[in-house]
């Protein structure tokens, strides 16, 4: 039986109140590894004299019978390159909804796209710094979550309000060994993952499956617009926690974009400022750096400068995916890259053996370091 998802809103209240922004949950300018850092945008090269890459053919990926016999949906994130003659390729399955057959399928179809390619000064350029999410959607879907799912959501939710973290843990594992339904499953799945994340002070986890809410539920359709205002206060805070400027600023301009939203700007607004206010800071900004389970961990920098230390395991590669740039690197800790301002906007990618751990630092312009 399905049952209308707005019957789960009541017991996410929690939830929802614990995501408000308080006064001691913002961080500061003391914060270990967590120094405002410069903006940096695209070249002005690229900016003044490119013609981006755009879209002629997309062949959209097709359902995989397997998962629309159950009812399944999902997404995939991913970042990949558009070659100097409109291919694409290296394709990286960044996040995803955690569904391989959706992963297969995503990848697989745009192996077949084709682009215009990017031009500077008339030359054709590798565009090397492109992100999508295809999401998998059934026309007709139930709308709703199952009797099963709403049992087990609510029992997860009981033993986090009685602060039984093992047993909540142990109920949220076993709630994805059963599997997910549709689109609306995973966004309470992952409210619950967010809880639990934050109830252990584990502001990474809780950081991922936050975004994964927002990436689901694009515009607060099953949490409700109150509730989605709240998990973008919580977004926002998250990745200036985690040092990701860039992208607490662009959460910042879809917090700016809701209705009646105008108390939650001015309550961001001052941290906005601070950031702003620090962008020529002579800081290096530490940036705790964990290569996740599927051998990888990603990065939008700042600045044009950076460096690894202080690694833990075995790292191999360092690769920069910029806006007309790629270059691959072997991993060292003796290194500092120097990124010419003509390559744009990157992020970086460490390749290595899972759980291995390790700081990315990131250098001043003006830094005396080679």
């Amino acid at each position: 039986m399905i049952i209308p998802a707005k019957l789960l809103i009541v017991s996410s209240a929690s939830l929802i109140a614990s995501y408000a922004l308080a006064a001691n949950d913002t961080p500061s300018q003391a914060d270990a590894n967590a120094h405002p850092i410069a903006v940096s945008e695209p070249s002005t090269v690229l900016l003044e004299s490119a013609k981006l890459p755009e879209p002629i053919e997309r062949v959209e990926p097709k359902y995989p019978v397997s998962m629309a016999r159950k009812g399944a949906e999902g997404w995939v994130q991913l970042n990949f390159v558009v070659g100097t003659d409109g291919s694409v390729n290296d394709i990286v399955v960044v996040d995803s909804t955690g569904m391989k057959a959706f992963e297969k399928a995503a990848v697989k179809a745009m192996k077949n796209w084709q682009y215009s390619p990017a031009f500077i000064n008339g030359k054709p350029i590798e565009q090397c710094h492109n992100d999508i999410q295809i999401d998998f959607r059934l026309d007709g879907g139930q709308r709703g979550v199952r009797r099963k799912f709403k049992r087990n959501y609510q029992s997860v939710r009981e033993a986090l309000d009685s602060n039984d973290i093992a047993l909540a843990h142990d109920l949220t594992e076993s709630m994805k060994g059963k599997g997910l339904l549709n689109s609306i499953e995973f966004t309470y799945y992952s409210l619950l993952r967010a809880d639990l994340a934050k109830a252990q002070n584990d502001e990474v986890s809780e950081l991922q499956y936050v975004e994964r809410i927002l990436n689901t539920d694009k515009k607060g359709e099953y949490v409700g617009s109150e509730a989605y205002r709240m998990l973008l206060n919580r977004l926002f805070v998250l990745q200036l926690k985690q040092a990701q400027y860039l992208d607490a600023l662009d959460t910042f301009q879809r917090v700016e974009t809701q209705e009646n939203n105008e108390d939650n700007i001015a309550l961001l607004n001052p941290y906005v400022t601070k950031i702003l206010d620090l962008l020529e800071s002579d800081q290096v900004i530490s940036i705790p750096g964990e290569v996740k389970q599927d051998g990888d961990w990603w990065h939008g920098l700042s600045r044009n400068s950076f460096s690894l230390s202080n690694v833990s395991g075995t790292l191999k590669t360092v690769e920069l995916r910029c806006h007309n740039k790629r270059e691959l690197y072997t991993a060292t800790t003796d290194s500092t890259w120097n990124i010419p301002e003509s390559w744009g906007r990157c992020s970086v990618r460490v390749v290595g053996d899972t759980n291995s751990q390790f700081t990315l630092l990131e250098i001043p312009k003006h830094s005396k370091q080679s």
